[in-house]
């Protein structure tokens, strides 16, 4: 076996664990309160916080690396989106920036035609502009 075949550099982009671990001790609190809650609102509000933050912690874990990056293309691993592209199918790698309400936004669009991946920052762990700078490092040249 070649083992160099084996250590060929990839970049991988993670959830940001900071966010899943504020979202499982939310879901630790989220639980208790069902629990503890004495009249039927408060548990149903309770409940309706364990099943939304429970998607989100099972996705965080689920879709994890969201994003696989080589020198022979990438694999998106989203909720969404699950899809190993080459860099022949891959048209574009942006940021798509925006300013709404005084709050700036930021977002790293992978386009393949019929395939768009949007990935927020929390998504792949980075900004998205640094992010997008290291992938067209392992995009080949023209």
């Amino acid at each position: 076996m070649d083992d160099a075949a084996d250590r060929r550099p990839e970049l991988r982009f993670v959830p940001d664990r900071r966010y899943t671990g504020c979202a499982v001790a939310g879901l630790v609190v989220a639980v208790g309160l069902a629990v503890l809650a004495g009249d039927a609102p408060g548990r149903l509000l309770a409940a309706v916080a364990v099943a939304f933050l429970g998607v989100y912690v099972v996705s965080d874990l689920l879709f994890s690396p969201r994003l696989v990056v080589s020198a022979e293309g990438v694999v998106v691993n989203a909720p969404l989106v699950r899809a190993r592209l080459a860099w022949s199918q891959i048209e574009d790698v942006r940021v798509d920036a925006r300013q709404r309400l005084g709050l700036r936004s930021a977002t790293l669009e992978i386009d393949a035609g019929a395939t768009l991946a949007v990935l927020s920052r929390r998504a792949i762990g980075t900004d998205p502009a640094a992010a997008a700078e290291l992938i067209g490092a392992f995009r080949p040249p023209v």
